[in-house]
């Protein structure tokens, strides 16, 4: 009798540790899951607006993919909130500028001789962040009146055009800030979810099937009432 109860105990005690493991295990998993999604959903709220929103913007723009030549016809450089309502190079997209430089160009097409009149920004959204925008540098090359260089006109607003421009970096951009941290938000989520929710759909009940009704005697002929001739 000793030694079953000692057999029992031990079993007992084994299931406990197993219990012990697989919740260990659990919440390392949940924590490790969390904090992926976390900071996936933080990755998206600081990378949108910095990198995918103007990438996504550019794409839209539709830059022909061979530059123009673009040549500097005039620099303005103003002040006040009212003259600002757009610049050429600002550094920061968030603040509003009150001074700003705004640099008018004409261009030519490839295998085209007629001028075309455009506003020169640095990227499409004519601002950004260090080190991807300096606007120092970018005054030296093309702030200058009668300045050559190469450019990308924008075939959605042929107004616009941009020094440079490459389609696979924009789609890459996009890839790493949206795609990425939405599939690790998901996996993530879909670990959560499996770990303590019941995701499974439940199964359908099973109709019960009739029970065939077994046929009943059959009825009696009633005869129709007769006529006698007197």
């Amino acid at each position: 009798m000793r030694g079953a109860s000692g057999s029992s105990e031990r079993l007992v005690g084994g299931a406990k540790n197993v219990r012990g493991a697989r919740a260990r295990l659990t919440r390392l998993l949940t924590a490790s899951l969390a904090a992926v999604l976390g900071g996936g959903s933080a990755a998206l709220l600081f990378l949108v607006p910095l990198y995918a929103d103007p990438a996504l913007s550019a794409l839209a723009a539709d830059f022909a993919p061979a530059p123009a030549e673009c040549v500097t016809e005039r620099r303005d450089e103003r002040l006040g909130l009212d003259n600002c309502t757009w610049a050429s190079c600002r550094e920061g997209c968030t603040s509003d500028a009150y001074r700003c430089l705004q640099l008018h160009v004409k261009y030519r097409p490839r295998s085209q001789e007629d001028w075309r009149p455009a506003v020169l920004y640095v990227n499409i959204k004519g601002c950004g962040y260090p080190p991807a925008v300096n606007c120092a540098n970018f005054t030296r090359d093309h702030g200058r009146v009668g300045a050559r260089y190469a450019c990308y006109w924008s075939r959605a607003d042929p107004s616009v055009v941009v020094p440079e421009w490459s389609r696979a970096e924009q789609v890459g951009t996009v890839t790493r800030t949206l795609a990425l941290p939405l599939f690790l938000s998901g996996c993530a989520g879909v670990g959560l979810c499996a770990l303590h929710c019941e995701c499974r759909p439940r199964a359908r009940p099973k109709a019960r099937a009739r029970p065939r009704e077994r046929p009943g005697p059959p009825a009696p002929d009633v005869a129709a009432p007769g006529y006698r001739l007197a």
